[in-house]
């Protein structure tokens, strides 16, 4: 019996100094939380809900984030950070302040289904006081980013969906939260990691506003984008432009979801070209003070495209909007290496076709005679936006790839290379991840900009981790990773918020030549990928020669307009379809670009074609794309005299997801790099995946690798009072000397 007793001492004495290991073990792994009955400076502080009844504010610190609750309840408040916006799988905390005793209390917690949280075996969160008065309750906490348990989301740079909410009565024997009605729970995506917003006063700066003009949506067009011409306001001297503000019409926040401000430059070259050597103002002015048109239509004024290939400025849903760091500035005005002349896009997002429905939302630019050490530049990178980025349905995640070549970088930047400010972050709603890699000389550097929580709703400026040079010859790759697998049909790159897109903005400095930085696959890898060898007749041949033709330098009387004609002459003998004649331009009109002819067949947002087909307002994207699907398989033998669209239909699409991806990824793709004003800086041409050495996988972390996985589910209460102690231990010793003293006396007895 004596050995008995003695073996359940050693026991107990073990265990406990196991535990006691463990815990030294997970302390040191982070900075020590210690509880502190002290109010912070806040950096942030966002309403999450329309009531204006939850407040919620954080400050992001190098180990820990802590965060403070102002709610007006006098019952339970939860806050949540979940990898879908839902309760299942979140990472919640529960808190509240005692009525009979004025004790604050929180208890860490994990959601499992739409039930009540269930309680974590391990408490990550140090509660450091809370309060509450006649109306609010007040709750302030510390996590830590990374705790390593199971049940606890690991906070970052990353997207979090943080859901919320709010009961009117404390939790039943301090455990059991009562239901919260619907309206006193919500989601909102926020950046926690995000630095401290530049606060410092607008006043004195002069402002210049552009915004629609009780612009009219149309009533069946889910996804419409808005272009209008603006002149920058008239100046003797260089200004600079420091900031950007959106103005939302109220009521209209769910329907705007990006505006893009471009820069109009004719390049020399073109201007030259034209009758007694037209400027800027000469293809612009007359289009300022008008309505505006629909982007990329058929509609849309050919010198627009002039316009496309400079970004001035972002901004996307989520945005608070854009401030320059104090020792630069983006030019204003043509003759002091900025722009004059301005277009501004703007995506409206309608996928429930509410009608009617008016906007006058826009930006606000603030600018400066002061001016600034560094002039600025945007850089779009990433993919070219048309059917050639594709995507298989039926997939968890698959990734595209835009590749910014070291050929256009070293024809683009200057000898000292540029400093990246900040970038933005855009694909459309598959979108799950978004990534840009930074390769120089076959080595990965670190991640320029990472989202692996991307949200669609949420796209707000995102500024490096570490200061970013970007020099000649580097190569800039943005990955895109898409879900599919709700969709039953492929997704192609395209405008509307149905297709794709996977494009980052990057704000730099000192302004350079380089614009625009993409690339595609070319035609034959993304053939090889759905495993077709050759096709019947002569359109695949076409379209290589008009790609070609769209990508080069080229403008007013250049072959790409025949070969355009050629491509869909080709198109209507081999599938005997009739296809429209492009429509032809007076010389007045304005110069035909390499963009405009890209806008038809590429880009084109129409309205639904008529039963006879109007040339002026023909689909160009989707009736190409209706006519390819049609061309018949030469090759292999196995799809023999298929049309490209059966071959489609019986890909198995999860069993080839993989390798389409890996060939679409790795093989050829065509580069495109452009200056301001679509001024190609080096051919368009196929360019192979670079070689080089990546960046150590991340995936694999040594500290939480030692930390034992507690599981799912609930054995016992872990509280933290207000002193921010762990009161968990007390009841597991608890335990352990009441079953010890049980079996005592069950053997004496």
């Amino acid at each position: 019996m004596k050995v008995i007793l003695v073996l359940l001492l050693q026991c107990l004495t073990t265990f406990s100094s196991t535990g006691s290991r463990q815990n030294e073990e997970k302390t040191s792994t982070k900075e020590k939380l210690q509880p502190k009955n002290v109010e912070k400076k806040f950096v942030h502080k966002t309403i999450l809900d329309k009531q204006s009844e939850y407040m919620l504010e954080w400050l992001p610190q190098e180990h820990n984030i802590t965060f403070r609750i102002t709610v007006n309840t006098l019952g339970y408040v939860g806050l949540g950070f979940s990898p879908s916006g839902g309760m299942d799988g979140a990472d919640i905390i529960i808190a509240w302040v005692d009525d009979n005793t004025g004790l604050a209390k929180l208890t860490d917690r994990h959601g499992v289904g739409n039930h009540a949280p269930l309680v974590d075996r391990s408490q990550d969160v140090v509660l450091e006081w809370g309060r509450q008065n006649d109306t609010h309750t007040v709750i302030q906490f510390t996590r830590p980013w990374k705790s390593c348990d199971i049940n606890d989301l690991t906070l970052g740079n990353d997207t979090v969906r943080v859901i919320w909410a709010y009961g009117a009565e404390d939790p039943q024997d301090n455990f059991q939260p009562q239901y919260h009605s619907l309206l006193r729970r919500g989601v909102r995506s926020l950046h926690l990691a995000e630095p401290a917003p530049d606060r410092s006063s607008l006043d004195g700066l002069k402002t210049w506003d552009l915004r629609a003009d009780n612009l009219m949506l149309p009533e069946d067009d889910h996804t419409h984008y808005w272009c209008r011409i603006y002149r920058a306001p008239d100046l003797d001297r260089k200004h600079h432009m420091v900031a950007l503000e959106p103005i939302i019409q109220p009521g209209n926040e769910p329907y705007v979801h990006h505006i893009v401000l471009y820069e109009c430059h004719i390049p020399a070259h073109t201007a030259d070209d034209t009758a007694a050597g037209a400027t800027t103002a000469d293809w612009f002015q007359r289009h300022v003070d008008q309505p505006g048109q629909p982007c990329y239509s058929p509609n849309m004024p050919a010198e627009w495209s002039f316009c496309l290939a400079t970004n001035a400025w972002a901004w996307a849903v989520g945005s608070d909007g854009e401030r320059l760091p104090e020792h630069t500035g983006m030019p204003l005005g043509e003759q002091w290496g900025g722009a004059t002349y301005f277009m501004l896009e703007t995506h409206y997002d309608n996928p429930a076709m509410h009608y009617p429905l008016r906007d006058s939302s826009g930006i606000r630019i603030y600018y400066t005679p002061e001016l600034r050490q560094y002039d600025t530049g945007m850089l779009l990178v990433g993919s070219e936006v048309n059917f050639l980025q594709f995507i298989p349905p039926e997939q968890d995640l698959f990734t595209s790839l835009g590749h910014c070549t070291s050929e256009c970088t070293q024809a683009g930047l200057p000898d000292s290379g540029i400093k990246i400010i900040s970038g933005v972050l855009h694909s459309h709603l598959a979108g799950r991840k978004m990534r840009l890699r930074h390769v120089r000389r076959g080595v990965e550097l670190p991640l320029i900009l990472e989202d692996n929580q991307y949200d669609f709703n949420y796209q707000a400026s995102r500024v490096p981790a570490t200061e970013t040079t970007v020099f000649r010859g580097d190569q800039l790759l943005l990955e895109c990773g898409y879900s599919t697998k709700t969709r039953d049909q492929p997704t192609f790159g395209g405008l509307s918020t149905r297709e794709e897109m996977c494009l980052a903005f990057i704000l730099y400095y000192p302004r350079s030549a380089l614009a625009d930085c993409r690339s595609l696959p070319a035609l034959h890898t993304l053939t090889s990928a759905l495993g077709i060898q050759d096709i019947y007749g002569e359109s695949f041949k076409r379209l290589v020669e008009f790609m070609q033709d769209i990508g080069g330098d080229v403008s007013a009387g250049s072959p790409a307009e025949s070969t355009l004609s050629n491509l869909l002459k080709s198109l209507a003998a081999e599938t005997g379809h009739e296809v429209p004649s492009i429509p032809s331009r007076s010389a007045s009109s304005g110069p035909l670009t390499e963009a405009d002819i890209l806008a038809k067949p590429f880009y084109t947002v129409a309205d639904p074609e008529p039963e006879t087909p109007d040339p002026a307002g023909t689909n160009y994207r989707t009736m190409m794309m209706e006519l390819l699907l049609q061309l018949r398989v030469r090759a292999p033998a196995a799809l023999h005299n298929r049309t490209v669209a059966e071959v489609l239909s019986t890909i198995n699409w999860r069993h080839r997801g993989g390798q389409i991806e890996d060939i679409l990824m790795h093989g050829d793709h065509n580069s495109l790099c452009l200056a301001h004003g679509r001024h190609p800086l080096i051919p368009y041409q196929p360019v192979e995946y670079p070689q080089f050495k990546p960046l150590p996988d991340a995936a694999y972390d040594p500290v939480c690798a030692q930390q034992k996985d507690y599981g799912r589910g609930q054995t016992f209460l872990p509280l933290l009072n207000s002193s921010g102690l762990s009161i968990r231990s007390n009841y597991f010793n608890s335990f352990i000397i009441f079953i010890f003293f049980k079996y005592l006396f069950f053997l004496y007895r």
